[in-house]
């Protein structure tokens, strides 16, 4: 199962990870609404007030950790839902956002764009403009 970040509900949310990324959301929507669940104390422990205040801003971060929170909990009390939740997730490694960069606004002198940076010194003239490091 696809590790379950608040960034891949994000994501998922969003619409960023494509058709897939729409279907693994609208499951996901669907399995939390349908599953009845309680904690010990007779609380809801369904994770459908977090899904439903993160459906409220889809961009907000805290209310994404809150919901992976819950349903990562409800998952580890029960099996059942923890195999229906990983039905839900896109595999491993699949979700992939392409994306684009824009540099605009006058002269930039050197720039560097990449997805990873290890470690970068001087690159272009050194001291100058562009200078990293």
């Amino acid at each position: 199962m696809e590790q379950l970040t608040a960034e891949l509900l994000m994501m998922l949310a969003g619409g960023a990870a494509g058709a897939a990324g729409q279907s693994a959301w609208q499951s996901l929507v669907a399995l939390v609404r349908r599953r009845p669940a309680e904690d010990a104390a007779g609380r809801d422990a369904t994770g459908l007030p977090e899904l439903e205040a993160f459906e409220t801003d889809p961009g907000n971060p805290a209310r994404a950790q809150r919901l992976a929170d819950a349903l990562t909990a409800r998952a580890e009390r029960d099996p059942e839902f923890a195999h229906r939740l990983a039905g839900c997730l896109p595999a491993p490694g699949s979700v992939h956002v392409d994306g684009s960069n824009t540099i605009s606004g006058g002269e930039q002198g050197t720039v560097v764009q990449a997805q990873y940076i290890g470690a970068i010194h001087n690159i272009g003239n050194p001291g100058g403009r562009g200078a990293v490091g």
